[in-house]
């Protein structure tokens, strides 16, 4: 391979700051890092936009106060005329007004200085191999990555919308919503997570949330409310995911209606990568809405019979209402020895299992105890592996068959396969 061929490879880097020492800081920082390049520097953000169209980068690093234009604001403007180029912010400001603005402006990531060279060039290299991805699917005319013919097979945006849905509590819903979010996080998805089931949500629960604000709080700010209203709203949770609670008190949910939830939903899109929307355990209004702006619907089961019957029922409600070519069922405690074997649970619920997760009973009761989702805690347990490829599988499309053993009990002998 030639020299030049090399250098072509290499990610280009803007860095924006307007203290001089902390920009060669960063070039030191990146110098060793063979695929970065750093291929100019600015001292301001307006300085920035015109670095951006000078040197075409492939990431910018900013900082947020600087004189003549701050870093949000340029942020905000790049998102606009060069949204291919992902920006991350890189600041001494660690306070959540801070990111929630950024976030908004357009922020692919958030750095709190001092940091190391291994955590801002991993950033830096997640970023622009993610936008890189997207610009191929999804190229904007005349942009980068423009072609003709695209289909979106592999789609890393085709789940952008994942609603989790399940006609009875028990079968593990909001566990497995909280912690897929978690696991879309950690690959670098901008993620958001909302919890619709608003009279006894429990995702403020899950990620210790108590004493924030909800989704009613938002509501309360108008019809009109607006992205700076929404971010105001959404909590920055340190797993990276951004979560819009269910009201604290069931009152408040009669205040939320549908057209809400749409709005939110719909702005949501506008600025992250996945949008999960943990639903209630019963069809209304804003479940439905929330199940019609889904690309992708989650149906957890378990190997009991109550279970297998809700989640059947639930099948039907949604084949009745034409969402069925949405819906993946997940087994949910898959390890567990209930006698009942794969090939007869995928009959009785007519409908194939797409993904399975392990169970652990203790762990996953102690980790909504302590208000930390499992993926984070526990990051090579069994759970966390099954949820990280699940999580693929939501970028990538549900093509693998799951591996689970067999049971050797017939389910046909102890529940009617027609539930009749």
């Amino acid at each position: 391979m030639t020299e030049m061929a090399e250098t072509a490879k290499k990610i280009k880097v803007l860095i924006v700051d307007d203290i001089q020492q902390t920009r060669v800081d960063i070039r030191r920082l990146l110098y060793f890092e063979d695929d970065l390049d750093v291929c100019g520097e600015a001292e301001n953000g307006e300085e920035a936009l015109a670095a951006v169209a000078r040197y075409s980068p492939d990431v910018v690093l900013m900082d947020i106060n600087m004189p003549v234009m701050d870093g949000i604001t340029a942020t905000q403007a790049l998102s606009h005329s060069h949204p291919h180029v992902p920006v991350v912010i890189i600041s001494i400001q660690g306070e959540q007004e801070y990111l929630r603005k950024a976030m908004v402006a357009g922020a692919r990531d958030y750095l709190v200085k001092p940091l190391s060279s291994e955590e801002m060039a991993l950033t830096i290299r997640q970023c622009y191999h993610l936008h890189q991805r997207n610009n191929h699917l999804h190229p904007s005319p005349g942009g980068p990555g423009a072609r003709e013919g695209t289909d979106g097979k592999g789609d890393v945006y085709k789940h952008k919308v994942i609603t989790f849905f399940g006609g009875k509590g028990g079968s593990g819903k909001s566990f497995l919503a909280g912690n897929l979010a978690v696991a879309l996080a950690k690959k670098k998805l901008k993620t958001a997570l909302v919890d619709l089931d608003l009279q006894f949500g429990d995702i403020a629960v899950i990620f210790n949330l108590a004493g924030t604000n909800t989704i009613s709080d938002l509501v309360a700010q108008g019809a009109g409310f607006g992205a700076e209203q929404l971010a105001g709203c959404l909590i920055r949770h340190a797993s990276g995911v951004s979560v819009l609670a269910a009201p604290f008190s069931p009152a408040e949910a009669e205040k939320i209606t549908a057209e809400h939830v749409k709005q939110i939903i719909r702005m949501l899109k506008g600025s992250f990568d996945c949008v999960v929307l943990d639903t209630a355990a019963f069809l209304h209004e804003i479940t439905l809405l929330a199940l019609e702006e889904s690309e992708l619907i989650l149906l957890p089961a378990r190997r009991d019979i109550a279970t297998i019957k809700n989640a059947r029922v639930s099948l039907d409600l949604l084949n009745s209402l034409e969402l069925g070519d949405k819906v993946r069922v997940l087994l949910n405690q898959a390890n567990l020895d209930t006698g009942i074997e794969l090939a007869e649970l995928e009959h009785s619920l007519g409908s194939k299992i797409y993904h399975s997760v392990a169970g652990d009973e203790r762990m996953v009761i102690a980790s909504i105890n302590r208000g930390i989702p499992l993926v984070m805690e526990h990051g090579s347990s069994e759970i966390a592996r099954d949820l990280s490829r699940l999580a693929e599988k939501v970028c990538n499309g549900f093509t693998e068959e799951i591996k689970t053993t067999e049971r050797k009990v017939s389910l046909g002998k102890i529940f009617s396969l027609n539930f009749g």
